[in-house]
């Protein structure tokens, strides 16, 4: 009781404000996930939810549970099916919040008593007032209902594990990759592409983002930047390691020096014949817009507003 002790206390005499949103990412293998809590309805749901988030107990469990047009589930199970135990205490029930269990919102699951929820929530697919007032609902899904479809459409059956009977599991169940609390758009794997800028012919970026392999830690951008200057062509490159979570990423832009900087391009140049051209600053508004915004010495500042080009293969980017 402690933990939700201290939650009261804390909103008691800190106001909500709109500083005080939360958003969760989650990564999953059929594309991204952005949910927003309601923190002001559920605080004791949602900080029980970001805990979880945070000890990244999340991270490589699965949708266990789907029926469509009703909820897929997740939180307790990992790709096998095996239980992962809750990391803390059952939480009471804030089901009598007023939130509805309306298609896109999330809510807790829980066994027969109300206060018993702990790790798994559900996301709704269909009108479900049948659970209104019953399980608390505490967000909804701002970005990506369209992966949630997708995977309340998959095929389904039972899943006998350690003589526990699983109804309604995928039989592909879908993996949360991780889930990370986020503040505004996070990069993830799904921006690695080719982008260009339409309003200014010939400015194209290529964006890598992966694990660091030298240390698998990470994750690293990797960014080339193709552009012209003085009707020359030009070539910037920069690399950095952020966190997951991360709206924005700015990173030191190097080139080669001198005129002829293309004359030889498949031949590296020797280290000592690269400049640091300036910074460069990458966020995305979605999965198919970013924005460019760099800072150089030599050519002074400004932004680029950039569209996608291309999409890793088996990858979708579907608008929410």
């Amino acid at each position: 009781m402690s933990r939700i002790l201290a939650t009261c206390l804390a909103l008691l005499f800190a106001p909500l404000t709109a500083a005080d949103v939360s958003r969760v990412w989650l990564d999953t293998e059929h594309g991204p996930i952005l949910i927003e809590l309601d923190v002001a309805n559920a605080p004791i749901t949602t900080q029980n939810f970001l805990d979880y988030v945070d000890a990244g107990f999340y991270d490589g469990l699965i949708f266990h549970r789907v029926i469509e047009d009703f909820v897929v589930q997740a939180g307790g199970f990992e790709a096998d099916f095996q239980f992962r135990e809750p990391l803390f205490d059952n939480i009471v029930s804030e089901a009598q919040n007023g939130r509805l269990n309306a298609p896109g919102t999330i809510a807790m699951a829980r066994g027969s008593d109300p206060d018993s929820a702990n790790s798994q929530f559900y996301i709704n697919t269909g009108s479900n007032a049948n659970l209104d007032g019953s399980y608390t609902v505490f967000g909804e899904v701002v970005y990506g209902m369209g992966v949630v479809n997708r995977i309340n459409e998959l095929t389904t059956g039972r899943q006998i594990v350690d003589e526990f009977q699983h109804i309604d599991a995928p039989v592909r169940p879908p993996l949360i990759r991780r889930a990370v609390e986020v503040d505004g758009f996070p990069i993830m794997p799904l921006h690695t592409a080719s982008w260009f800028d339409p309003a200014r012919s010939g400015v194209g970026f290529n964006i890598e983002v992966t694990n660091d392999a030298s240390d698998e830690q990470g994750p690293l951008m990797v960014l080339y930047w193709y552009d012209f200057s003085d009707g020359q062509p030009m070539w910037l490159t920069g690399v950095t390691g952020f966190e997951w979570g991360a709206s924005s990423v700015t990173m030191d832009l190097i080139r080669v020096a001198g005129p002829n900087e293309s004359a030889d391009f498949l031949s590296p140049p020797p280290g000592d014949d690269f400049e640091t051209w300036g910074q460069l600053t990458v966020s995305f508004d979605d999965c198919t817009t970013g924005r460019f915004s760099y800072d150089s010495p030599a050519f002074g500042s400004g932004e680029f507003v950039a569209t996608r080009l291309t999409i890793p293969d088996g990858s979708t980017c579907q608008t929410p």
